[in-house]
């Protein structure tokens, strides 16, 4: 019985990872009093996406295609989730500054991840 080979995730966080500390970057370029702010919102972000990928790829194969879809529920909820609890924290314990940084990247990093695909070949 042939296998499906599995998704190449390390591959995928290290690129991630290395177009996210570029993205800070150009965040620290246009906003150089924001570090703490740009770093908050990049592993805002940074973070669930990678809870997600380890939770939704722990099934594989045919016979486990409802742990699959269960999984792809469960995963997107904690990712969710995730995402709001560290945002109330950014919010609580740092306090911003410059909310926008924090924003932008956030949104950079999000936007990162739906062009993980080329970032990959």
């Amino acid at each position: 019985m042939a296998q499906l080979p599995r998704p190449p995730l390390a591959k995928w966080l290290i690129k991630q990872f290395l177009a996210l500390v570029i993205i800070c970057g150009l965040a620290l370029i246009v906003w150089p009093d924001s570090l703490l702010e740009i770093i908050i919102g990049a592993m805002i972000a940074y973070i669930p996406q990678q809870v997600f990928s380890y939770l939704v790829f722990m099934y594989q194969g045919a016979r486990q295609q409802v742990n699959l879809v269960k999984m792809f529920f469960i995963a997107e909820g904690v990712k969710f989730g995730l995402t709001v609890v560290l945002f109330v924290l950014a919010f609580i314990l740092v306090q911003p500054s410059n909310p926008i940084s924090l924003l932008s990247t956030y949104a950079a990093v999000i936007l990162l991840s739906w062009l993980n695909f080329w970032l990959v070949k």
